[in-house]
């Protein structure tokens, strides 16, 4: 079974890379993926619980259920909005939140390591390929896009470089960015956990790629998860390392919490500069481009930034967003209105909420909050639900931290580095709960990885 639960994680994961890659998601294949994907989350999910006794003793699951019992309560109370895609939304959940999470619980601690060092590996190698030929696309990539097809509907998807933003292969900057980040954290991961120095300076080669994707891609929200692996990896680093040298346990902390602070202030520090440097190149590219194209200056620009675009609206839109989650939430203030039916939630009762009326004339899906679209959807009993996790997380680790093996430290150390992360960058983006992406995946990968090895002492071996 353990074997079965692994091919699944390992194709979950694959199946999540390609559908946030622009060529690939909208082919005619991945609908059939997608349904493979299915049919082996019900097939792994019946292997645990036939198991159950077993997985009913992991921190959590029991609150994980509840989450998900919750959605279903909403989507039923609002059902004349749409069924079709909230059930797909509770298979969701329930690959993240219970299979992804949960199925670590019955391996040994090598175990685990060994799958995580092959997740790791596939996604770093599979990121650095698409990050490179994405950082290329400053060059060959500007103005550009691929036509696409929807329900017969001809459409335009942008990627390459366009607004002043580094698209890439990806459909959305910011994801691109997050995604890249969870990179570096897992190439961190195989740095520390790996003997081999050729393996090693592999790894180590594969983060400035990581980082000039997020520094052209111009995404606040990568930025952001950049700073929080920056400092919490340095500071915890840094206190163990203090702690091995004799230093006394706060003075330790000091030291590492200094260290985090100043590596942080200097990869912020850097991003910028990357971003100025390559404007400086690219007025050498667009010359170049314009003298081969003979196409006006306004449609080539690759200089990045969006100064003017953020001029009025430092949020870009994410504050009247937000504002019309909490309109939303008034309404229905207990059990929400449910994640898919937000949107047709808001068109009928509050036609004139920014969510579905505002002057770009987009009708929004998501809040980009992961607090306020769990409020929307699931109303108080979900926020109830999120901060009864939150709270026995850190309670666990009050009680558990101390007994950490030394030789368990990496990989606690990447998992909560990647929740910390995911975490804060799902505060601006919707990611980590109710949207099937990598963001998703590594978060409840890890966060089951490391609960797993907090309850090491009352598992079996």
């Amino acid at each position: 079974m353990k074997k079965l639960l692994f091919g699944f994680k390992l194709y979950y994961l694959i199946y999540l890379l390609l559908a946030f890659n622009a060529y690939i998601n909208e082919r005619k294949f991945m609908s059939y993926a997608t349904l493979i994907l299915t049919a082996g989350g019900i097939l792994a999910l019946g292997c645990m619980v036939m198991q159950a006794g077993k997985y009913k003793e992991m921190y959590h699951i029991k609150l994980n259920l509840l989450f998900i019992v919750s959605y279903v309560l909403s989507s039923v109370c609002v059902y004349r909005y749409g069924i079709t895609d909230n059930i797909k939304e509770c298979i969701w959940l329930l690959l993240s939140m219970v299979v992804l999470y949960a199925s670590s619980y019955c391996c040994t601690s090598e175990e685990i390591k060994k799958e995580f060092r092959a997740l790791s590996v596939v996604w770093v190698v599979y990121c650095t390929v698409v990050n490179a030929i994405s950082i290329s696309m400053v060059v060959w990539g500007r103005e550009y896009g691929v036509l696409t097809y929807y329900e017969d509907v001809k459409g335009y998807k942008v990627i390459g470089f366009k607004w002043g933003r580094l698209w890439g292969l990806y459909d959305d900057p910011n994801h691109g960015a997050t995604i890249a980040v969870a990179a570096i954290i897992l190439a961190l991961y195989l740095i520390w956990s790996t003997e081999n120095k050729w393996l090693k300076a592999i790894w180590f080669l594969t983060i400035p790629v990581q980082f000039v994707y997020i520094s052209l891609s111009d995404s606040r929200t990568g930025l952001v998860t950049l700073i929080v692996v920056t400092f919490l990896w340095t500071a915890v680093t840094m206190y163990f390392w203090c702690r091995n040298k004799g230093t006394v346990a706060k003075r330790a902390l000091g030291i590492g919490v200094a260290a985090g602070i100043l590596l942080s202030a200097a990869v912020a520090g850097a991003v910028y500069e990357c971003e100025q440097q390559y404007n400086v190149v690219d007025k050498k590219l667009e010359a170049a481009w314009k003298k081969k194209n003979k196409t006006p200056p306004k449609q080539v620009s690759g200089q990045v930034g969006r100064k003017k675009d953020l001029v009025y609206d430092a949020s870009n839109g994410r504050l009247d967003i937000w504002k019309s989650g909490f309109e939303i939430a008034k309404t229905s203030p207990v059990y929400g209105v449910s994640f898919r039916n937000m949107t047709a939630y808001a068109e009928e009762n509050l036609p004139k909420t920014y969510l579905v009326n505002n002057g770009e004339g987009v009708k929004y899906d998501s809040l980009h909050n992961a607090a306020m679209d769990i409020l929307v959807s699931q109303g108080i009993i979900g926020i109830i639900i999120v901060l009864l996790i939150v709270f026995t997380t850190v309670r666990l680790m009050k009680r558990k931290l101390g007994s950490v093996e030394v030789q368990d430290r990496e990989l606690m150390l990447a998992c909560f580095t990647a929740l910390a992360a995911m975490g804060a960058g799902s505060m601006f983006l919707s990611m980590v709960f109710y949207l099937n992406a990598p963001q998703t995946y590594i978060f409840w990968l890890c966060f089951g990885y490391f609960v797993t090895f907090l309850q090491k002492e009352g598992r079996v071996e």
